[in-house]
């Protein structure tokens, strides 16, 4: 076995920690040997540690097989230690004609040296490759393709949600997709960007029809709308405060609504906590001066 070409471990992955630091865990490091190559990256990960460190090596393995690992199984390391593991790769060499792939000529080992660096710069690329299926998992993806994969379904990410929230609405999202613009379906997403479950209450409008005089007074307990039709309106009940709630998200709730319900329907938002007297004031007296002094 001939070690071919190192490659060069990541900046802070171990050495001692620095004067003021938090001390880093204790951790047992499995075993890895006879392992492929991204078998043992998800093992690592597992356990705590970094991505790990490979050293290409020739040997009689299949390629991308860990043939030796530093440090061994069942070693108690820091958590901050890089494990090295020595990688079954066979060289580009044994395509060079016969001539150049005798290394004991100088100059032929200082062609093979820079032939096996393209070969591992053309490995992480294969390897980024072979990865990109990662990036449309919600699990895997990386925490900067978040926002981005949920522009693919619709979904607002908001920024102050945890990553491990992000991740699973990404993961339910396409679930709601079969149920849009019913109640079931908006009642799982304001849930989800208000933390509490509403009320939606169907065919129904908190203002009845009105006659000036009999039941009601100009500008005071009257809204005059266009024509409606109850079953093509809902109200939605928030068990909250208006006042609990800072402007901007009561703008995301009527965002998702607007988003999510039928665009022949007609929407109230209302909370439970609020009496409608005190939202709704006259804006105009019949004999009264309304112009402004």
């Amino acid at each position: 076995m001939t070690d071919r070409h190192a490659m060069p471990a990541r900046p802070g992955a171990g050495g001692p920690s620095r004067p003021g630091e938090r001390r880093a865990k204790k951790l047992i490091v499995p075993e890895l040997t006879g392992m492929p190559w991204k078998d043992a990256c998800i093992v690592i990960d597992q356990a705590g540690f970094a991505r790990p460190t490979p050293r290409y090596v020739e040997a009689y393995a299949a390629d991308f097989t860990v043939v030796q690992q530093v440090p061994i199984r069942g070693q108690l390391i820091d958590s901050t230690v890089s494990i090295e593991l020595s990688v079954a790769r066979q060289s580009w060499v044994r395509f060079l004609p016969q001539l150049y792939q005798n290394t004991s000529d100088g100059a032929n080992h200082l062609a093979h040296e820079y032939l096996c660096i393209f070969q591992q710069l053309h490995d992480r690329i294969a390897e980024r490759i072979d990865r990109i299926p990662e990036l449309f998992q919600p699990l895997d993806t990386p925490p900067e393709f978040l926002t981005w994969l949920g522009s693919w379904i619709a979904l607002q990410l908001e920024a102050d949600w945890s990553e491990e929230k992000q991740r699973r609405w990404l993961r339910h999202a396409p679930m709601l997709y079969s149920i849009r613009g019913t109640k079931a379906a908006l009642h799982a997403l304001l849930e989800m960007y208000t933390g509490v479950r509403p009320d939606i209450l169907e065919n129904q409008w908190p203002f009845e029809p009105f006659r000036v005089g009999v039941s009601s007074e100009i500008g005071v307990t009257s809204t005059i709308l266009p024509p409606l039709n109850h079953a093509h309106c809902f109200v939605v009940e928030l068990p909250l405060a208006p006042t609990s709630l800072p402007d901007d998200q009561i703008v995301r709730i009527h965002r998702i609504i607007q988003a999510e319900k039928p665009a022949h329907t007609m929407y109230f938002l209302t909370f439970k906590q609020a009496a409608l007297s005190d939202d709704y004031q006259p804006f105009m007296t019949i004999g009264e001066d309304a112009m402004p002094e």
